[in-house]
């Protein structure tokens, strides 16, 4: 994007974030101690929080280049997990905005950094609403990044037409992102007219069929990238949406910002749409069965030069929000004849913390799994040693954050499986996580990556073979057999034939 000349007064913006990812479907419901325990940013902090990697980081680094001034105020997350307890949105929305009034009639424009699939039990777009909120407050434009798996809403949409999405998954381009937000808003606060069409799609898949970097979803990507270099675009993106989102009017979304041609902007947008809405029957995910899984890695010896074999148990993602305690891919693998070391990770706190009292060294016989999300996973037992105990955070590349486990602790079984239990459900996006207890994953047989896709931005670089393993769970890919109640019909895949043609929309100004 070009922006326009520098103003003679600096420009100040100010700049807070909320990254949250609601599944409706995990058990129980959040508290505002699950965003304490992510770490509530506040002043300079709020520039540091994400690593100097996340959308921050990319929005300081065009501030910077563009001689702006940047006022931090508070940010929290990313996190995933249950809906949010009634009432406490209010807290957290009072305290997110507590942070930008003392910055009223003060500053020229606002960024915000936010996830955009956060629910509560009293209010279904806590983005929407956030905006909205911001917007009233401040008076001055407002521009936010948003991750690609957004619940895109109207009320977004009318709040700004300042929107720029990550156009990867996995979602490497997180910093980038940050850049685009920031360059929006510099632009608009320099003179120039942003103008924001949106076209919602009725459909839904599993993330797994989210993928940018094969095809079906490659080349839309690549067309929204063309669109985005012609002189009049300034951004786009395609927002394929938390698939486990039981709200009314969920589902994909187009959008694309031109500069001041609104007829561009919905030409754009419909093509986006219509290019996803023709290979809805290609992004539903295939997965493998655990036993055909367990057969393969084990029919093979281990080489370490080919890497190890990657098992994801997506419909068990930490990433989107599932809590971590399902044990059917470890107890197959525990069953097995394992021809190299295999790791898993299983958040069980019990479990941890009985590790931690008897210590290293010490034989265990651990019920574990199945201690929290009741409706799809039952406990099974795992005899071993313990290897090593932790108790301290560590930082994560992939979310950009630093991660609390709580106690955790390594158990080897005979057959060589090194099982994580973890107090906390950690994401495993990356490979953090087996770096903090000390084990190499390129020196695995087997490892087993509780994600819906978006491991494999990492796994897949080091991996043999990454395997989608077909499981039950809070984030499984079969969602007709999730029960959702809330969506609104038609929409695909609960509804195979629907006679849709794309109708844009248009973002107010600001």
């Amino acid at each position: 994007m070009n922006l326009m000349g520098k103003n003679e007064q600096p420009l100040r913006v100010a700049v807070a974030g909320l990254l949250y990812e609601t599944n409706t479907f995990a058990p129980g419901v959040s508290t505002r101690e699950k965003l304490w325990r992510s770490g509530w940013a506040e002043g300079a902090e709020v520039f540091t929080y994400g690593q100097g990697i996340d959308s921050i980081a990319g929005a300081m680094k065009v501030a910077d280049a563009e001689g702006v001034t940047l006022i931090p105020t508070t940010s929290t997350g990313p996190a995933s997990g249950p809906i949010f307890a009634k009432g406490e949105y209010k807290y957290f929305r009072e305290r997110f905005l507590d942070g930008l009034r003392p910055l009223v009639g003060k500053v020229d424009g606002v960024y915000l950094s936010l996830h955009g699939a956060m629910v509560c039990e009293d209010e279904d777009d806590v983005e929407g609403d956030i905006l909205q909120s911001v917007r009233e407050l401040m008076g001055v434009p407002v521009s936010v990044s948003l991750d690609l798996h957004t619940h895109f809403t109207d009320k977004m949409g009318q709040a700004t037409p300042l929107i720029s999405g990550y156009h990867t998954c996995p979602h490497i381009d997180i910093f980038e992102t940050g850049e685009r937000a920031m360059s929006l808003l510099i632009h608009r606060l320099r003179g120039g007219q942003p103008t924001m069409s949106w076209v919602q799609i009725p459909m839904l898949c599993s993330a797994e069929g989210h993928d940018t970097n094969v095809e079906p979803m490659h080349s839309i990507l690549e067309r929204l990238k063309e669109m985005i270099e012609e002189p009049k675009v300034l951004d786009g993106a395609l927002f394929m949406t938390q698939p486990w989102l039981d709200v009314p009017n969920v589902g994909w979304t187009a959008i694309v910002v031109t500069d001041n041609d609104a007829e561009l902007a919905k030409k754009y947008a419909s093509e986006i749409a219509d290019l996803a809405w023709g290979v809805r029957e290609r992004v539903l995910a295939p997965k493998v069965e655990i036993s055909e899984a367990i057969n393969r890695v084990c029919s093979v010896t281990q080489d370490v030069d080919l890497g190890p074999f990657v098992l994801s148990d997506g419909a068990d993602s930490v990433s989107a929000g599932a809590s971590g305690d399902g044990v059917a891919i470890a107890t197959a693998l525990a069953n097995a004849d394992l021809p190299g070391p295999a790791f898993a990770v299983i958040a069980d706190a019990p479990g941890a913390a009985q590790c931690h009292k008897l210590g290293i060294g010490s034989r265990v016989n651990l019920q574990l799994g199945g201690t929290v999300t009741l409706r799809f996973f039952k406990p099974s037992t795992f005899e071993g040693t313990i290897i090593s105990v932790h108790d301290k955070k560590y930082a994560s590349i992939y979310p950009p954050n630093s991660i609390d486990p709580g106690q955790v602790a390594v158990v080897k079984l005979d057959n060589n499986l090194h099982l994580i239990i973890t107090q906390h459900p950690v994401p495993q996006l990356d490979l953090e996580v087996f770096h903090h207890v000390g084990l190499n994953p390129r020196l695995a047989h087997v490892l087993v990556a509780k994600s819906a896709g978006g491991y494999r931005a990492f796994f897949e670089p080091i991996a043999r073979e990454c395997i989608d393993v077909a499981t039950t769970g809070p984030s499984s890919s079969q969602l007709e057999k999730l029960g959702f109640e809330r969506i609104t019909q038609p929409l695909f895949p609960f509804d195979r034939h629907i006679n849709w043609h794309p109708q844009p929309q248009l973002s107010s100004s600001i």
